[in-house]
């Protein structure tokens, strides 16, 4: 029983007895009262009758006149004249008068007052004995009407004093509720802290286990700075802070394999030539320091909010992979600027020449013929000498469409006409059991069925995005009410930003709430880091539906996802660029176990990217990793 209902039943019992106390006492000294006032009437009454009857004794019939006048007069229950012998001579009586209180509460306080007793004299003879008696429900009703009210009195106050307590214990529990929702947090290891209640005993509660939460928070931020350092260890050029060659390639396969708007985007590549004529010239400390101007300014065209990536290859080759849908001769002419900058020192200004070669990435190529292009690139522009940048341009198949208004139009008969379909790779777990199916979007345009890597980066450009995405939400719940399978559905950072797309979204969560626990919603890591707040608000507003959601491509800031920790997220799935050749690398391994550790100590899942062998599989279980997807995975799941 609540502490609510407990007061009420207190407070009832409570009253209750007060007022069945109050009754007795006040019932008993009214009855008392009441029959000693009809005693002393009765016997008034009775003995100025008498006297008026005696003075007419002789006359029988004014003897029975005074008798009747007097009992029309008043209101008794009887008149009786009786003789001396014990014979009744007249009486009148009115005992069957009904009076408003119940019958119970008469036979519970009874009434019963002497009758008022006199002699009637006729001179000096008696002429008979007058019995008098004065009906009681005057006083009945007195008394039933102060006991009605003082029922009435102890319901009002004992309402009254229900309300208050009400209002006391919630004012007293709501401290103990944030407390309750605390620990719950802590239980599903969202460390979150409150503010202190006044009341001291919770108080006392409450900082411990604000302190508790604290305590962990502050072991995974520590933990996750330890991580970000040894990633840095391993990915990272120690001169210039720039990734190493390894680390970068195996970025732009992760971004190559990718089914979404940032699969699209431009590579650029510089080469800063003779650079050992250089170190020979101005000595190895001044390149050095050359050096880390260029990894510096290149670095600036990296800010957080975006997803671009700097890598040092060799040397003094040096690389920018900006994923999405960039124009590649402007991105190459940022590269060209900075490093001109970088190296405008009159001490070495004629030394340097700085090649610049640059290409787009079509979604879903090769590595290897990506890098024979943009090689081709470069080469060209090392051959003409005059600095300026060569841009490669792609072997794709020409398309129809070409610009923006047309692409505008395209998607939207698409999307009218309906004309979209979720491809389907599994998501599984260590022992091979289905978690999800990731479900990347294929529209028709033109005739044609496009994968997500294609169209989505135009569709990003006219501002589509909330459209797709929530038409992609529509068909994921349509597909899982069919076949009953959970899918996964990425949410684009766009549609993220939609108001009327979290809007739409949560209303049919809510419209179908059975098919909201199969669902897994996702956002890329640079999306939710980007979009902290709306991100937030989504999560707490789909969190109570049922729906799973989770982060894509975790890795290259990690280290900002605790900053989500108490949002109570439901899984991470991280980058393929961190599992690649993972069973070759033991930095790599290293870095992984203790990404999963922190992944677990918030109550997530971790899910590897983008697996490729068998090796890998083997090597990401012991490790830690609770799922994997990649060309790897099959159904069922063979080891």
């Amino acid at each position: 029983m609540s502490l609510t209902k407990q007061l009420w039943v207190s407070v009832a019992v409570l009253m209750a007895l007060a007022f069945g106390t109050s009754f007795v006492l006040s019932a008993l000294s009214a009855q008392k009262y009441l029959a000693e006032q009809l005693y002393l009437k009765n016997t008034d009454n009775a003995t100025s009758l008498a006297l008026s009857m005696s003075q007419v004794a002789d006359d029988p019939v004014t003897v029975e006149l005074l008798l009747s006048a007097q009992f029309d007069s008043g209101h008794y229950q009887f008149i009786r004249l009786v003789d001396p012998h014990g014979a009744v001579l007249t009486e009148h009586a009115n005992s069957a008068v009904s009076i408003g209180v119940p019958v119970w509460f008469q036979k519970l306080v009874s009434l019963q007052p002497c009758a008022g007793v006199a002699q009637v004299q006729n001179g000096w003879k008696q002429f008979g004995t007058l019995f008098l008696q004065s009906h009681s429900r005057f006083a009945y009703e007195s008394l039933w009407q102060e006991t009605r009210n003082l029922f009435f009195w102890f319901l009002g106050v004992a309402t009254l004093a229900g309300l208050f307590g009400t209002l006391a214990i919630r004012s007293i529990t709501r401290p103990l509720a944030e407390v309750v929702d605390q620990a719950k947090a802590i239980g599903a290891r969202r460390f979150i802290t409150v503010a202190e209640p006044s009341i001291p005993e919770l108080r006392t509660l409450v900082g411990a286990m604000n302190g508790l939460s604290i305590r962990v928070k502050k072991m995974l931020a520590d933990e996750s700075e330890r991580l970000e350092v040894l990633r840095k260890e391993i990915e990272h050029d120690p001169l210039t802070g720039l990734l190493l060659r390894d680390s970068f390639l195996k970025r732009i396969e992760s971004v190559l394999s990718r089914d979404d708007a940032s699969a699209a985007g431009g590579l650029v590549i510089a080469r800063m030539a003779k650079l050992a004529d250089i170190n020979q010239s101005i000595g190895r400390e001044a390149t050095d320091q050359l050096l880390r101007r260029v990894g510096e300014q290149l670095s600036a065209l990296c800010p957080e909010n975006t997803e671009r990536v700097v890598g040092r290859l060799r040397g003094g080759d040096f690389a920018l992979l900006a994923p999405g849908n960039n124009t590649t001769f402007n991105l190459a002419q940022e590269v060209a600027d900075v490093l001109h900058l970088a190296v405008n020192d009159p001490v070495n200004a004629g030394e340097c020449f700085l090649p610049v070669g640059a290409t787009a990435m079509e979604p879903g190529e090769t590595l290897s013929r990506l890098l024979s292009r943009i090689d081709t690139a470069l080469i060209t522009a090392e051959r003409n000498g005059s600095g300026a940048v060569q841009v490669a341009t792609t072997e794709a198949q020409p398309r129809q469409i070409t610009d923006l208004e047309s692409w505008r139009v395209a998607l939207n008969q698409a999307l009218d006409a309906d004309r979209l379909k979720l491809a389907r790779f599994p998501v599984v777990d260590v022992k091979g059991q289905l978690l999800h199916f990731e479900t990347p979007v294929r529209l028709c345009i033109e005739g044609d069925w496009l994968a997500a890597g294609s169209v989505l980066p135009w569709a990003a450009r006219l501002g589509l995005m909330p459209r797709l995405d929530i038409k992609v939400v529509e068909r994921a719940l349509e597909e899982i009410a069919e076949q009953g399978k959970p899918l996964g559905v990425n949410i684009s950072p766009e549609a993220l930003c939609d108001p009327g797309f979290r809007t739409a979204l949560i209303q049919k969560l809510r419209k179908a709430p059975q098919l909201a626990n199969s669902l897994w919603l996702e956002i890329s890591e640079g999306g939710a880091v980007r979009h902290v707040a709306e991100f937030r608000q989504l999560v707490q507003s789909l969190k109570p539906l049922g729906a799973k959601i989770g982060i894509e491509h975790v890795g290259p800031q990690f280290f900002r996802i605790g900053d989500l920790h108490d949002l109570g997220l439901d899984y991470v799935k991280i980058d393929s660029s961190l599992i690649r050749e993972i069973h070759e690398n033991p930095g790599s391994q290293a870095f992984l176990r203790g990404l999963c550790m922190i992944v677990h100590s918030i109550g997530m899942t971790a899910i590897a990217e983008g697996v490729q062998c068998l090796e890998e599989m083997r090597c990401l279980t012991s490790l830690g990793v609770d799922g994997m997807t990649g060309p790897a995975v099959k159904l069922p799941l063979v080891s």
